[in-house]
């Protein structure tokens, strides 16, 4: 039998050709992929910086002969007043007698010298004076600013009333600054509810202000009552006071008025300070209560007829206005004296033309 001859089978070339086609794919997959991994990972390190290695001090110990030691602060001591003792006592009692406030002995004990000692100490030097030695105090009590004790000069004081000529005063007569009436009163303490005050602490001197009181006794004996007293013993300040109030009233009144111009209408009214007869305390404005014009009451005539008899003068007249600089001001007393009261009205004398009159009288003498 004839041998048959075996045939072989033979792949298709497009199964090769597939899966080349398939590798390619897969392989341009993954290389995508991976060409963006990296463009993110070096567009993230352009921006992001390199991280500092960290590194860690080394802790030295200094040399314990170069270490600078800073001791505790010290706690602010306590203030000393009444009672204390001890030497913080004794060292401010020390101190004070350094400087002449302090004439006790120094025992350590905070007594009512002591006190009385840190209370000048703190006047003359412009603190509280509170007798407490605080730590404001004892700052400036140890410090180079604590000066010596300086006593506080007595005040000088003028006798109005001395010599033959009552004391003139008006704007060619002006008082000096320190000028202080001897013998001043409150005249509540000495008059008491017989009169009635704009201010319960007016003053004037003693014998001006019993005169005063006898007069008005003697007016309420013959009916005429009650009276005031509006004004009376006046200091510099108190009379630059009155004197700056006036103008600015005027001022407020007439907005078209200077101050120049409203000076000049205060003075006919009021004494520019120093030139005021309320300076020497021999002068009051007596008024009735609740009443405004005093010429039309009872009693200004009462006054008008017997103040002569107890030493007061009317001081300001219309008919005087040309020589004593003021208007008239029937309300303004002036303490003179009898004697020179009486002649004064005998002659019809201002104070002005008197105190001249008698200046010749003693020269032809």
């Amino acid at each position: 039998m004839p041998q048959r001859k075996t045939r072989r089978k033979q792949r298709s070339p497009y199964l090769f050709m597939a899966l080349a086609v398939i590798l390619l794919v897969v392989g341009l997959v993954i290389g995508s992929r991976a060409m963006n991994a990296w463009n993110a990972y070096t567009a993230a390190a352009a921006v992001t910086p390199t991280p500092s290695p960290t590194v860690r001090p080394i802790a030295v110990t200094q040399a314990p002969d170069l270490v600078t030691f800073t001791p505790p602060p010290t706690a602010t001591p306590g203030p000393l007043s009444s009672g204390a003792s001890g030497e913080r006592v004794t060292q401010l009692q020390q101190r004070l007698k350094e400087l002449g406030f302090y004439q006790g002995s120094v025992d350590g004990q905070f007594g009512s010298g002591t006190k009385s000692a840190v209370r000048a100490f703190q006047k003359q030097h412009g603190l509280d004076d509170d007798g407490i030695a605080g730590a404001k105090t004892l700052a400036v009590l140890y410090s180079d600013q604590a000066a010596a004790y300086q006593p506080t000069p007595t005040p000088k004081v003028d006798d109005t009333l001395a010599g033959d000529i009552p004391l003139l005063v008006n704007k060619w007569n002006k008082l000096p600054d320190d000028f202080v009436p001897a013998d001043l009163v409150t005249i509540r303490d000495v008059a008491g509810d017989l009169l009635q005050y704009d201010d319960k602490t007016f003053q004037g001197v003693r014998e001006a202000v019993d005169a005063l009181v006898r007069m008005i006794q003697a007016a309420k004996a013959d009916g005429i009552t009650p009276w005031k007293v509006g004004g009376a013993y006046r200091t510099i300040k108190d009379q630059q006071r009155i004197f700056n109030n006036r103008v600015s009233r005027y001022m407020q009144n007439d907005s078209e008025l200077t101050r120049s111009q409203a000076i000049s209408r205060t003075r006919l009214t009021v004494a520019d300070p120093g030139c005021s007869e309320h300076h020497t305390g021999l002068a009051f404005d007596l008024n009735v209560p609740n009443t405004e014009a005093f010429v039309d009451t009872a009693q200004y005539l009462w006054l008008n007829a017997h103040c002569w008899d107890y030493g007061f003068i009317m001081r300001y007249t219309d008919e005087k206005e040309d020589i004593t600089g003021i208007i008239g001001e029937e309300w303004h007393v002036r303490y003179v004296g009898i004697d020179h009261a009486h002649k004064m009205r005998e002659l019809d004398y201002c104070l002005e033309e008197y105190v001249e009159y008698l200046k010749q009288q003693l020269s032809n003498n």
